[in-house]
């Protein structure tokens, strides 16, 4: 029954051909976190990741650096809020994939510097979600694929593919948890994720499905570098 069409996905994913571990010409093989400064500015383009259709544009500017608290201003098109990581990268408040705004205790994982084709890594982090205090326990796995060349509308790029799966711990009497497939493609010499891809799912239950449960799709989110500075 928890045998989700996301893990099948993820299984002919994993036949693919792997990529090179071998870091390209005049890159490092172990890549430090980026400096992070106030105004700081990541504009990228979104799509449909099912049918490729436009979803607009996100914009995220540092609004603030304290510490190893880093504020973040995101505009989608006409909505704006606020998001919060640690200067590595690593989350500390921001929506989970195709879920609501949650704060991580500790960081959610999403970069580990120092990142290096090859890596792997297994955390857990208490997500809380600050409107109702309620907290999920989440677990993160995740691997550093290796070396990709990744075009946006910024540019191309040599870029160490990383690749997360996330189990929300979100399970309730009548659904399983959110399964979340994450991938991000990180240039070392823009400092920045040049491109970002994330979908999920989950098992409906309510209707005593025995077996023959209807598998509920997320949405699938493409986001693409469109301009960085700052």
């Amino acid at each position: 029954m928890r045998k989700l069409a996301l893990i099948a996905a993820l299984a002919v994913a994993a036949c693919a051909a792997p990529l090179p571990q071998t870091p390209p010409s005049g890159q490092s093989a172990e890549v430090a976190p980026p400096a992070v400064r106030t105004g700081q500015t990541s504009t990228y383009i979104l799509h449909d990741g099912y049918t490729g259709l436009p979803r607009g544009t996100v914009t995220y500017r540092v609004g603030a650096v304290q510490g190893d608290d880093v504020t973040v201003e995101v505009t989608h098109d006409n909505r704006s809020w606020t998001e919060h990581y640690a200067k590595d990268g690593n989350w500390r408040e921001r929506p989970m994939t195709n879920l609501q705004n949650f704060r991580y205790d500790p960081p959610y994982a999403a970069l580990p510097f120092p990142l290096a084709a090859g890596k792997t890594w297994q955390a857990y982090v208490h997500a809380t979600d600050p409107a109702t205090g309620k907290a999920n326990r989440v677990r993160i796995d995740g691997a550093v694929l290796g070396w990709d060349r990744v075009r946006a509308p910024a540019g191309e790029f040599d870029a160490l593919k990383i690749r997360r799966y996330v189990y929300a711990g979100n399970a309730e009497f009548f659904k399983t948890e959110e399964r979340i497939e994450e991938y991000d493609w990180y240039a070392p010499q823009a400092g920045i994720i040049v491109r970002h891809e994330a979908r999920s799912e989950h098992m409906d239950m309510s209707m005593n499905c025995k077996g023959q449960c209807t598998i509920v799709r997320g949405d699938w989110v493409v986001m693409e570098l469109a301009s960085h500075g700052g």
